[in-house]
């Protein structure tokens, strides 16, 4: 990679965009998983089977994603990030925004070290985390180890890990890129995903047809035929039967 202002807030860029990929995830599951109510698990009934390999696929890409974002071997992940504006703290001249002056004033090599050294540190403190995590993604995903694969429980018992541990790795790598963004990239940066089109409104609406689909007194809807790709001829013919 270069060493210019440019390379390094592309480099960091692309963590970034990342782990937005592995948020959208992350939250589709969240989503997923609040619908396995009582009053909600009707909707996801309907699609049992495909919200099984959603939930299946989704988790292992998360888990293959985090693992190259925790990495010591990639030549794209946080811990490579960290070791690369540490060595050229002096090219990259981060700053940050005082209030009092209401300027950006130009970070000290000393403070900006202590903040990397700070997030390296903080990094190391999750090595057990980050260990496990590719535990599973070895033993499961890469190799298809066969013992692993017949009996999660073994994979678990060798590779302790649980979804707040997982979430605890999104938090410290959405912490550490949102922190060199503002000493970069001149801004204050939420990672957060918003959408309006996710699988939550998918479930909404499917759960109001259904009750709509079983409740007899809305049968004069003739709700049945809003199933059909040409529902609005249909609904036109059934509609002239009863005039």
């Amino acid at each position: 990679m270069g060493e210019s202002k440019e390379d390094v807030r592309e480099y960091l860029n692309k963590l970034i965009r990342q782990l937005v990929f592995i948020k959208s995830l992350d939250k589709q599951l969240k989503l997923i998983s609040e619908w396995e109510s009582p009053q909600r698990i009707i909707a996801l009934n309907i699609g049992s089977h495909f919200f099984r390999l959603v939930t299946y696929s989704f988790k292992r890409t998360i888990m293959i994603e985090l693992c190259k974002l925790f990495s010591d071997k990639e030549q794209k992940s946080i811990i490579d990030f960290l070791n690369y504006v540490k060595k050229h703290a002096a090219i990259i001249e981060p700053s940050r925004f005082n209030p009092e002056s209401q300027t950006r004033e130009k970070t000290s090599q000393d403070e900006y070290m202590k903040v990397i050294d700070g997030h390296i540190t903080l990094i190391e403190s999750k090595k057990d985390i980050i260990s496990n995590l590719k535990g599973h993604r070895d033993k499961l995903l890469v190799h298809s180890d066969a013992k692993y694969f017949d009996d999660s429980k073994i994979l678990y018992m060798k590779y302790p890990l649980d979804d707040t541990e997982v979430d605890d790795l999104i938090a410290t790598a959405k912490d550490i890129l949102e922190c060199h963004h503002v000493y970069l990239l001149k801004s204050h940066l939420e990672i957060e995903v918003h959408s309006t089109s996710d699988v939550d409104t998918v479930l909404w609406h499917t759960r109001g047809f259904k009750r709509v689909w079983e409740d007899k007194r809305a049968t004069f809807l003739y709700p049945y035929l809003y199933k059909l790709d040409d529902y609005e001829e249909k609904l036109k013919e059934q509609l002239s039967k009863g005039k």
